[in-house]
């Protein structure tokens, strides 16, 4: 026996170890290597440290034994078996919860000794259904949710499926029917029709084979998009001390815009062990406002696409995941072409990973003071994003048209105080201040579609509804601003606020149009002076401001392009056609579109989508000057502008009408890159 042992022992021992490396054997592909003594295709390809681990002994080690052995061991087997075999639960837990050797074996006798009675009778289930009933009726999630009410009662009735499959006579719904006591529901049904039903629980009916666990509980530690082959530092992108370097430029320039992020919750560690996802679009989208970053801005710009594509694809949930998609939404660098855009499917994946994972609901944690630090600051995260990617979700909903009802959950319906709390980001404020705003466009919204139908003495009905709905908010949240005067403030944040009301303020103003009223000249006339607002309010922060401001979300970027364009178009209606009035229009709209392309290609190698939208409305402007006595023209062959015509479709504006249709229809594709393939649906 010795020898034998001996014999194997060298014959372990003689066997040549794997020559794989690390990276080749957690990717569990083969390692190729000219030179024992040189690194591997792979490292050298990527450049990496190759290693090779020791080499390790196959099989287990002469004279290891198992972890348990003895009474201990057979003591597991007992457990093992028991949960297995058909007895109730009360029995296998009462067994389960026997800790010590002499408890256990005084419970095997006096089992054996009543050995004889093993017939459960009916009795003992409803006892068991009955002990179980508490459980039932505290569902895990809402009641409202079905499928989450189902899978809560499957995982409270796992235990019982052995208890409850005992055998029955053919007529025991018959005989549970014709009790005294039974509820009478007045259903209208045969007798013979419930007792089936009652028959099919007491009949013995085999095991689930398929889909026997599909309501089975979440893991408590999911997989993650980590690891070597999708972390961009491992796979030699940029280094370790480049990465802290992009983080401390995100968090100064970029955070005060997105505010989804915890300054001191998502350091470089943290983030990279929770998401590759959220930790290369963090990279890629500072790359792109920094300078210095130019060689690897590309490199991880291309790397963040494949792990949203490869994340959408393999069903990654979690909450960096979401993180991760909103913040390469924001800001991303457009597609090559309108049918190669994914935004709307990442949005769209987004709100479902966050809705999933119960984000939309409020965290207990987050006001027990009992937990720890880092468990409040999860929480506040969970809680932050949900709260920025609805406020996303809604943006872009609203861009293009679909001003649905604005969705409460327990956690928006206290918002006014989430801002307040200790561990509170200071971009939480923003993030309040936006979800009440959206609260009120949807009231607003609501509102303005009862009011169309009504009859209105004042022209400027819409304009006073819409300023004296959001002036509440406005004194709250924007002292300085008003409707008439703004007062141009350097915070980047107060910044940004001032646009997404002036936007949101003149996107109302501009979905009145639609009612067709008897005050639409009024109408439009309040749409202009909205939209040249915010075209010389973004002329004006864009020159003093400069390139902090650059960061602005792809959205706000295509807002002020649309307010150029709607001055451009309600010009012709409101001033007359004759040449030479619009040349202080063209000047403005001239600025926006230089300052747009400026703040869309700074540095030099990014190209975002306000340098894309900044062009085609350079163009559309340029072919409007090229046409020089156009508008002159048209009116003097009798085509005059009616003021009842509404927005769309005018025939007095040879350049956004049908004389250049093409640009203006390129112009609405750029919208849509942006927005989704449904923009300008309800605006057309």
């Amino acid at each position: 026996m010795a020898r034998g042992a001996r014999s194997s022992h060298a014959t372990r021992a003689s066997r040549p170890s794997a020559a794989a490396c690390e990276v080749c054997r957690h990717l569990k592909m083969r390692c190729i290597r000219p030179d024992p003594s040189q690194p591997c295709d792979r490292c050298r390809r990527n450049n990496r440290r190759c290693d090779i681990p020791p080499p390790r002994p196959l099989g287990r080690r002469p004279g290891a034994v198992g972890r348990y052995n003895g009474f201990e061991k057979s003591y597991r087997k007992m457990q093992a078996q028991l949960k297995k075999a058909p007895v109730s639960a009360d029995e296998v837990q009462q067994v389960l919860n026997t800790t010590g050797q002499e408890e256990l074996l005084q419970l095997i006798v006096a089992k054996l000794q009543h050995g004889s009675n093993c017939e459960t009778p009916v009795a003992s289930t409803e006892d068991a259904l009955r002990s179980n009933h508490d459980g039932l009726l505290t569902p895990k999630e809402p009641v409202s949710n079905p499928l989450a009410l189902l899978a809560d009662a499957s995982s409270v009735a796992e235990p019982l499926t052995s208890s409850l499959n005992r055998p029955s006579t053919t007529n025991g719904g018959q005989e549970l029917l014709q009790r005294l006591g039974c509820v009478s529901l007045g259903l209208q049904l045969s007798r013979d029709t419930l007792a089936q039903g009652l028959n099919a629980l007491y009949t013995p009916s085999p095991p689930i084979h398929c889909h026997s666990s599909y309501f089975r509980p979440p893991d408590a530690d999911p997989p993650r998009d980590v690891g070597p082959d999708l972390d961009p530092i491992e796979l030699g992108l940029l280094s370790l001390e480049d990465a802290h370097t992009l983080f401390s430029i995100y968090f100064v320039r970029l955070h005060p815009i997105n505010g989804i992020l915890d300054p001191i919750l998502h350091t470089v560690d943290y983030v990279r062990s929770r998401s590759a996802l959220l930790f290369t679009w963090i990279l890629a989208i500072t790359a792109q406002f920094d300078h210095q970053s130019a060689s690897c801005a590309k490199r991880l710009r291309l790397h963040g696409e494949m792990l949203s594509r490869h994340v959408h694809t393999s069903g990654y949930k979690s909450v960096e995941i979401v993180q991760g998609y909103y913040i390469s939404l924001l800001s991303a660098t457009p597609a090559s072409a309108l049918s190669e855009e994914r935004s709307w499917l990442y949005t769209s994946y987004a709100v479902a990973v966050a809705t999933e994972l119960g984000l939309d609901q409020a965290n207990p944690s987050n006001i027990l003071p009992s937990d720890s630090v880092m468990s409040q600051r999860q929480a506040r995260n969970s809680e932050r994003t949900w709260l920025r990617i609805l406020l996303w979700e809604r943006a872009t909903s609203a861009a293009y048209g679909r001003a649905t009802a604005f969705p409460e959950s327990p956690l928006t319906q206290n918002i006014d105080k989430w801002w307040h709390h200790p561990l509170a980001d200071s971009t939480d404020k923003d993030t309040c201040a936006f979800i009440l705003l959206r609260r009120y466009l949807a009231g607003l919204h609501r509102t303005l579609h009862h009011q169309a139908s009504l009859s209105h003495d004042n022209p400027h009905w819409v304009r006073n509804l819409v300023d004296s709905t959001l002036d509440p908010w406005r004194i709250t949240w924007l002292p300085g601003c008003t409707t008439r005067a703004i007062t141009p403030s350097p915070n980047i944040s107060t910044a940004f606020l001032t646009y997404v009301y002036l936007h949101n303020r003149l996107w109302t103003l501009s979905f009145a149009l639609h009612t067709q009223t008897i005050h639409s000249h009024a109408l439009q006339e309040d749409c202009f002076m909205a939209a040249v607002q915010c075209c010389t309010l973004a002329v004006h922060d864009l020159q003093s401001i400069g390139e902090p401001l650059y960061c602005l979300l792809s959205p706000t970027w295509a807002m002020i392009a649309y307010a150029a364009t709607l001055a451009l178009r309600l010009f012709p209606a409101l001033c007359g056609t004759h040449p030479g009035d619009e040349t202080e229009l063209l000047a403005l709209l001239g600025q926006v579109a230089l300052q747009l392309e400026k703040a869309g290609s700074t540095p030099s190698h990014r190209t975002g989508i306000a340098a894309v939208l900044g062009r085609h409305l350079l163009s559309i402007l340029r072919a409007r000057v090229g046409t020089g006595i156009g508008p002159g023209v048209v009116a003097d062959s009798g085509l005059h502008c009616s003021s009842e015509s509404g927005l769309v479709g005018s025939s007095c504006d040879p350049v956004l009408g049908s004389v250049a249709m093409g640009l203006d229809e390129g112009f609405a594709d750029v919208f849509r890159e942006v927005f989704g393939p449904g923009w300008g649906l309800d605006m057309e």
